[in-house]
């Protein structure tokens, strides 16, 4: 699901009110500048299609707008990360 730039509509996940969980599976973009696998998937979204990829700070950024807190983002052995996060 690609989020706009604005706030997502967070409606199915905030139904469960103040201090529910959301868990979201993505990759993430990391700082600096060594290679990885979220950024070259990031350069292909953009070159063929209108999606990025997000940074931690994006997410940050994205979630608290729409009134949810991550609490922790857990790296996994994959490509992906799962951000903990709760509705505040």
């Amino acid at each position: 699901m690609r989020w706009p730039r604005s706030p997502p509509d967070c409606a199915p996940a905030c139904s469960g009110g103040p201090g529910a969980r959301v868990l979201i599976a993505e990759t993430i973009v990391p700082d600096g500048g060594e290679p990885h696998l979220a950024k070259m998937v990031d350069l292909t979204m953009l070159g063929m299609l209108t999606g990025v990829e997000r940074s931690q700070a994006e997410y940050e950024s994205l979630l608290n707008a729409a009134g949810i807190s991550i609490d922790r983002v857990v790296p996994t052995p994959t490509p992906f990360s799962i951000i903990e996060a709760t509705i505040s």
